[in-house]
């Protein structure tokens, strides 16, 4: 339990050093413009509600994967090829660079 307690509280610290960082904020909004995006598109063209495209969007972004929600018109099943394969890549560089602030906050604390 502490250790968690421990990766958590690094995982914080790595990400309020982040937000310092010029880089680490546009990849951040980027990600937040991209998850808006895809809501909307999600929640207009295949009628979902809000929380469904929410959800189906940053299920898309993260690789999770639902078999509950899944596009059913062609021209949303297109846009979440292009969605994801954009949005993973965001998704990955973020999660990169709160790493990279993640290990040099541990460090601090040592």
């Amino acid at each position: 339990m502490k250790s968690l307690i421990t990766g958590l509280v690094l995982l914080f610290l790595g990400f309020r050093r982040g937000l310092r960082d010029p880089e680490f904020r546009a990849i951040m909004f980027l990600l937040i413009v991209a998850t808006l995006i895809g809501t909307l598109v999600f929640r207009s063209v295949e009628g979902w509600s809000w929380l469904d495209a929410a959800y189906f969007s940053v299920v898309s972004l993260t690789t999770v994967g639902d078999a509950n929600l899944a596009p059913s018109v062609a021209v949303t099943k297109i846009f979440a090829m292009a969605f994801s394969l954009v949005g993973i890549g965001l998704m990955l560089a973020f999660i990169s660079r709160l790493t990279s602030f993640r290990d040099e906050a541990s460090n601090e604390t040592d």
